[in-house]
């Protein structure tokens, strides 16, 4: 249990701060050095000077920050020296590239989670349960009234929904955040019950998880379809 005397990672203005090794972790503002748990804008904020990040999110990282910014990555369980405060990173389960950051100095090891789930997703490495001292964990779902069903269920509603819209000749649209939770039900769903269009936002992040080697089925941007496309068919 950290005491008073020796708290390795502290709130302040600029968020979440390691004065042993002078970085933070997910930053509000830009700072000097920022390590990044993902690409999500809540959690990778542009500016700051330089950035470490995983090496599975770089290229997500990479379309959400400006095109000049300076990311060094790690891969998984790799070990960096920063300052003297050894810092690795290990897969949090949320989307492409998402980590966990350890960080180790005097014998104590911090763990901060960033978004995380422990379900399996298709589209990024499993959450890694990591040893630790303290446990800085998320928490936006953390009310025992949350309860998700099972994603099998929710991908068989969904093929079955498109499936009867199709049946009716009705368009599917499906609403889902551009990067990671739109690639978890592309990679999720059935595509062999028709074509797939995406918004240009979903399409930039699918450019992006495949230059990762992410597998996903075919999807074609939504605008390059001509005017008289007929949608009844598609999602």
């Amino acid at each position: 249990m950290a005491t008073l005397l020796f708290m390795l990672l502290q709130l302040n203005d600029y968020g979440l701060f390691c004065a042993a090794g002078d970085f933070y972790i997910d930053p509000w503002r830009p700072v000097e050095r920022a390590v990044i748990t993902h690409a999500h804008a809540d959690h990778a904020l542009p500016g700051s000077r330089r950035y470490l990040a995983t090496t599975d999110g770089a290229a997500v990282l990479r379309q959400r920050l400006d095109p000049g910014a300076a990311i060094r990555t790690l891969a998984y369980g790799e070990h960096l020296s920063i300052n003297g405060v050894d810092v690795s990173l290990h897969p949090a389960g949320h989307i492409l590239g998402s980590a966990q950051v350890r960080v180790e100095h005097r014998g104590e090891v911090w763990v901060v989670s960033g978004d995380y789930k422990t379900g399996h997703d298709a589209t990024c490495a499993p959450f890694e349960v990591v040893p630790c001292h303290t446990f800085i964990t998320e928490a936006t779902f953390g009310l025992p009234i949350y309860r998700w069903p099972a994603q099998a269920d929710v991908f068989a509603e969904i093929n079955d929904w498109w499936r009867k819209n199709q049946q009716e000749g009705k368009a599917s649209v499906l609403f889902a955040y551009a990067l990671g939770k739109a690639q978890r039900v592309l990679a999720g769903i059935d595509p062999t019950s028709g074509p797939i269009y995406v918004h240009g936002a979903v399409h930039a992040m699918n450019q992006a998880y495949a230059a990762s080697g992410v597998a996903l089925p075919p999807a074609e941007y939504a605008g390059d379809a001509g005017s008289k496309q007929d949608w009844s068919q598609a999602l």
